[in-house]
């Protein structure tokens, strides 16, 4: 073998080694950064909902967030992380939707506070009263008032103290 060609075949493998190197760097780099952000996500708020991945330095972010300073603030506490290249912000932005219940619950809530003993339970639409009131007009009243705020229906359990 020629000193030509002994030169050739060090220099191959000193190639092959270092590319070698770089790529094995390069994974154990994104594995680096994906702990980084498993930390933060323990922590953030914003990272709650999202679901990340990263390849050679670039983070994908999935998922939903309430609204876009979430989603923002999720995409700023990755990129600052070391050895991130890029950010991929695919997150979905999905507000919190207030039920029917939740606000017909707290529509009746007003008006059943008026009437000393009256409870009510909100479930599908349904309006449950219970407890007692003093006589009949009273009862009109607030049968009035509850049907007024449109549930589907209303189920009255009172019972009239004076009839």
């Amino acid at each position: 073998m020629s000193g030509k060609s002994i030169v050739k075949t060090v220099l191959t493998i000193l190639c092959i080694v270092v590319a070698l190197f770089v790529s094995c760097k390069g994974k154990n780099k994104d594995a680096e950064i994906q702990s980084a952000i498993n930390s933060k996500v323990q922590t953030d708020a914003n990272l709650a909902g999202v679901t990340t991945s990263v390849t050679d330095g670039t983070v994908t972010l999935t998922g939903s967030c309430a609204n876009e300073a979430c989603k923002t603030n999720a995409e700023n506490a990755v990129k600052d992380i070391d050895g991130v290249k890029k950010v991929v912000n695919n997150i979905q932005v999905t507000p919190v939707v207030v039920s029917e219940d939740e606000t017909l619950r707290n529509n009746v809530q007003s008006v059943t506070q008026k009437y000393e003993g009256v409870q009510a339970d909100v479930s599908g639409g349904v309006v449950t009263l219970r407890g007692t009131v003093a006589n009949r007009d009273t009862l009109q009243q607030l049968m009035m008032e509850v049907n007024g705020l449109q549930p589907k229906k209303v189920d009255n359990q009172l019972v009239i103290k004076n009839k």
